[in-house]
């Protein structure tokens, strides 16, 4: 969660979801520790680059609420925003939680969030 956090703070940090790093902490613990449904750690990753700088990460519940597992944050880097990480830690999900059985997965995209909205509506997810 160390290196989390502020990886989330900058990827958001231009955004609608721009936040104060305070924020982020307890918007990941809260993710982590069962706030939004039990934390799937299995349909949950990190993706670096090749000096192992952390560039990307994706976190999944099973949010009671919406009846099914729910991506509960997709953060990139700024700087290896537009390169495929964010669809590919999607993708790595998706296909975790299809393994683990489950038919379907939803997120809360915030209005306004255009790059989260195309990542998703890339990768075959229906927009309400």
């Amino acid at each position: 969660m160390k290196l989390l956090v502020p990886l989330t703070y900058s990827a958001f940090a231009a955004t609608v979801d721009s936040a104060p790093l305070e924020q982020w902490t307890s918007k990941v613990s809260s993710i982590v520790n069962g706030r939004y449904g039990p934390f799937l750690p299995t349909a949950s990753f990190v993706a670096e680059d090749p000096s192992g700088q952390l560039i990307g990460a994706i976190l999944a519940t099973d949010f009671p609420l919406y009846q099914a597992p729910v991506i509960a944050l997709i953060a990139v880097a700024p700087s290896a925003q537009g390169r495929g990480v964010g669809s590919y830690l999607l993708l790595r999900c998706i296909d975790a939680l299809s393994a683990e059985g489950f038919a379907m997965c939803r997120a809360k995209i915030s209005a306004g969030n255009e790059a989260s909205q195309r990542l998703f509506r890339k990768n075959a997810f229906e927009l309400r």
